[in-house]
């Protein structure tokens, strides 16, 4: 009966490492998919980063050239266009 008991306890011994080591490739697979996917996170970060300021830098030229036309009046010249004469 002991020989049972101390077959069946190694047999358990055995499994129980066997899932440990097969949970700890799933932990570690786990860790690096999310380590993965932080870093493409990041990566869009920085590319939205760069759209929105270029988006930011448009806006800002768009609203200087619209307050220029606004101070000229509606009776300048455009730009690239001669003045016209009263003659």
């Amino acid at each position: 009966v002991e020989d049972v008991l101390t077959y069946h306890h190694f047999l358990l011994c055995i499994t129980d490492d066997h899932v440990s080591a097969h949970s700890s490739m799933e932990v570690a697979d786990r860790l690096t998919y999310l380590e993965q996917r932080i870093q493409m996170q990041e990566d869009e970060i920085q590319l939205l980063k760069m759209a929105l300021a270029d988006v930011l830098k448009r806006l800002n030229i768009s609203e200087e050239q619209t307050a220029a036309l606004t101070k000229r009046g509606p009776h300048d010249h455009w730009p690239g266009k001669m003045p016209q004469t009263l003659f």
